[in-house]
């Protein structure tokens, strides 16, 4: 720096900085120094003269026993060199303590972080080894307990003030309070100590005892330690706990600091913040899972919740009208036997494949407990030879009178709705596209095909459930209008049925679709092309583009006479779509709009309460860091699951270590499925992981992926294996790229969020935007292991 060439200057200016003729001396001094490098002079000793009241505070920080001293009516707590610095400082600086004797009693030779920058550096950083491009990522990354929110009810204030603490085996720990409310607190505290969620501590304030004279601050008070958080200095530690039981005295401090210092008190948000941050990335895992979440009523199924990447597997349960029949799938024995009352948790695997036949889609599909060992290797045999083939995990959880109590704080309004609610599901699509010549591995059993008829789902009734996007914003895109007038449908002749021309009227219309009613059954399915003449309309405009314009089937009714279209393709129908543009432009204010139905906001933050409470995957999310994909954050429950446990294991509690999956594989596991481009179906992986014990340190865990497989018996011998020598862990690994992490819900919250704290705001949204990775961890073990006859 510029300043240190005039330290010795500095040092002669200081003592003479409080005397009558120091401007004299100044100028003297300075006399041959230009205008700018004087008034940085000047500057730094008018910043080092500044009065401080700050303490100061070395313990954790210097090589030494600190004790307390008062000095200048505050407690610094001081080793023996930052005493003697200060008595030999002090004269310089008027016997007051100011910005330079802080800084002197800061920076002392023992300061361990004046020792580090003294430290020269290993001779290997001269010229470092190039290390492995996949190795350079870090594999740390933090935890984070979904589900569950703080709700801070009370307002707490920010007081930093001396506090003693009194741990069990008689331990005492001095530290210095952030935030105090009538009921909590946080310290900021030595972490020399061991601290442990849960643990009883016995608090005292001597200094705020001293202020306000108020004894009944020196008689300890209790509290229960509800967190533990590292600071950013590693020597602190700060501790978040609750109090015991009430006590008025820390009620009457508080008012009374308030009192005085109400100018300079700002209100802590940082519950707010916490909670925000929380529901950032639960949003970002509901917006992007593939999994679909059900609620059922009952045997009922009520509901499901559609993601941007959960589609395809709700899309699967639609035959050849475009009808939903995933009621069949989850039928009412099934439920039955899932939700059996006095259960937490209940899951099992479904097998399923689709049969054409006559232009109609036939599904089957058995459970495990349904089949007999042998109808279970007919059906595989046959199944798993098939596109359509799909293995899928089905778990139940009953809704518990905890979760009504938390809806009624949520969706008051919605009490009666969310009160017939029984039951939450998830559904998983565990299918492995590339392993489905696993399950033909067995020989095929001596059994007639016909044996799986009783697994053939019934064509009807439909599924009346609900489908609600998990984001109440428009799916639709465009609107549409309601509108009714005559039209002839012309249908091309099928096997199935002549052609000819059908008559009905539209229900609602838009530039590129049609909503009809046909006096006749129509046989068609999705996706046939028809052509549609509206008749009325022609008499009123001969020259229109209205006659015989090409239409697309999107879905049917079960009585064939209720059809949905899609504009074509092609020269005609570009001219009668721009027509049909016009011709509702300039209708427009006549025309009334059929609504779109969106789900209410509190009845979607009812659902995703439910559902973030019974995670059974681990969500992670992935930020770019330095032009590599790192894991930034996984979401989890506790307890932690077995995944969770060994990646625990392998890191801290505060921090998972992803090497066990990760490690020599960033570049085929995440940068290759991170990269921005949209996709509707996540990228799959499986993993096997044999997990060996070793007496005394942290397991060994061997991983490979699927495709380090050359065949199925090779699989199963490493399975085996690792079951003989300790555990075998198999993880379906989902990856997709984040091109808009935020949704509608959180956008909200945030503009909440920056009315009180603007900047705090700011840095969430950034935080959440340079998010450009998703993925979710399953444990598929137990179909791994039945799918390889173990």
């Amino acid at each position: 720096m510029l300043l240190d060439e005039y330290k010795g200057l500095i040092e002669q200016l200081l003592p003479a900085y409080d005397s009558e003729d120091f401007n004299d001396l100044f100028q003297h001094l300075t006399n041959d120094l230009n205008g700018p490098t004087r008034l940085q002079v000047k500057m730094e000793l008018n910043r080092l003269m500044a009065p401080c009241r700050q303490p100061v505070d070395l313990r954790g920080k210097v090589s030494g026993e600190c004790r307390p001293y008062e000095l200048h009516g505050m407690t610094h707590w001081l080793d023996d060199v930052a005493m003697n610095v200060y008595r030999r400082r002090i004269k310089a600086y008027g016997d007051q303590f100011r910005v330079g004797v802080y800084e002197s009693l800061m920076t002392t030779r023992n300061n361990f972080r004046v020792m580090r920058q003294q430290q020269p550096e290993p001779q290997q950083a001269v010229e470092p080894e190039a290390p492995q491009v996949e190795d350079a990522p870090p594999f740390s990354a933090e935890l984070l307990r979904f589900g569950y929110h703080l709700n801070r009810s009370e307002q707490r204030i920010q007081i930093s003030t001396p506090v003693v603490l009194s741990l069990p085996y008689s331990q005492e720990v001095n530290g210095i309070s952030a935030d105090i409310s009538p009921s909590g607190a946080r310290f900021r505290v030595s972490s020399a100590f061991r601290y442990v969620e849960g643990q009883m501590v016995t608090a005292y304030f001597p200094e705020l005892a001293k202020q306000l004279k108020d004894e009944r601050l020196m008689q300890g008070m209790n509290y229960r330690v509800l967190g533990v958080t590292p600071h950013d200095n590693e020597s602190f530690t700060w501790l978040r706990l609750v109090l015991v039981a009430p006590n008025d005295a820390i009620k009457d401090a508080i008012e009374a600091s308030r009192q005085q210092a109400a100018n300079r008190s700002r209100r802590n948000y940082e519950d707010k913040i916490i909670q925000t941050r929380a529901r950032g990335y639960e949003h970002c895992f509901l917006k992007h899972t593939s999994s679909i979440p059900l609620f059922f009523a009952g045997t009922e199924l009520k509901y499901c919740l559609l993601t941007e990447h959960n589609r395809h597997v709700w899309e699967h349960w639609h035959d050849e009208r475009n009808q939903s029949v995933i009621n069949h799938l989850l039928s009412e024995e099934r439920i039955r036997t899932l939700g059996k009352a006095g259960m937490s948790q209940c899951s099992t695997l479904i097998y399923s494949f689709t049969h054409q036949h006559e232009g109609k889609s036939y599904f089957y599909s058995a459970a495990l407990p349904e089949m007999r060992v042998e109808e279970r290797q007919l059906f595989w045999h046959i199944g798993a030879a098939r596109d359509s083939w799909r293995v899928i995990r089905l778990s139940l959880y009953p809704i518990s009178q905890d979760d009504r109590n938390q809806l009624q704080e949520i969706a008051p309004e919605l009490l009666d709705t969310l009160s017939t609610l029984t039951h939450i599901g998830v559904l998983q699509d565990l299918t492995n596209r590339a392993g489905q010549n696993d399950y033909r591995l067995t020989e095929k059993p001596a059994l007639p095909s016909k044996q799986l008829q009783v697994f053939r789902h019934p064509r009807n009734p439909v599924a009346a459930t609900r489908a609600v996007y998990f984001d109440p914003k428009p799916q639709r895109s465009e609107s549409r209008f309601l509108f009714k007038t005559p039209v002839a449908l012309e249908v091309p002749a099928t096997p199935e049925q002549e052609g000819g021309t059908l008559v009905g009227h539209t229900i609602d219309i838009s530039t590129r679709g049609l909503n009809l009613r046909l006096d006749e059954p129509l046989m068609a399915k999705r996706g046939d092309q028809l052509k549609v003449t509206f008749d009325e309309l022609l008499q009123m405009a001969k020259e229109a583009p209205l006659r015989r314009i090409p239409y697309q089937v999107i879905r049917l009714s079960p009585d064939c006479r209720n059809v949905q279209l899609t504009a074509g393709r092609g020269e005609d129908a570009a001219r009668s779509e721009h027509f049909l543009r016009r011709l509702i432009k300039h209708n427009e204010a006549r025309l009334p709009v059929s609504e779109e139905i969106m789900p209410a906001g509190p009845l979607l933050l009812a659902m995703h309460q439910m559902l973030l409470t019974r995670l059974n995957c681990l969500p992670y999310f992935c930020e770019k860091v330095e032009n590599q994909v790192k894991v930034r954050a996984i979401g989890a429950n506790k307890p932690l699951p077995t995944l969770g446990k060994l990646l625990q294991q392998s890191g801290d509690e505060k921090q998972l270590s992803l090497a066990p999956i990760f490690q020599h594989r960033v570049k085929q596991l995440l940068s290759e499925t991170m990269r921005p481009i949209a996709v509707t179906q996540p990228y799959v992986h499986e993993l096997y992981l044999a997990i060996l014990p070793q007496p005394g340190q942290t397991p060994r865990v061997i991983s490979k992926l699927f495709s380090d497989f050359q065949t199925g018996e090779s699989r199963r011998q490493f399975a085996r294996q690792a079951r003989e020598q300790g555990h075998f862990l198999a993880v379906r690994i989902t990856a997709v790229p984040l091109l808009d992490p935020t949704t509608a819900l959180i956008a909200q919250e945030l503009a909440e969020l920056s009315r009180v704290a603007m900047h705090r705001a700011r840095s969430l949204e950034i935080e959440f935007t340079s998010l450009m990775g998703f993925g979710e961890f399953y444990d598929i073990t137990d179909e791994v292991l039945l799918r390889l006859g173990l």
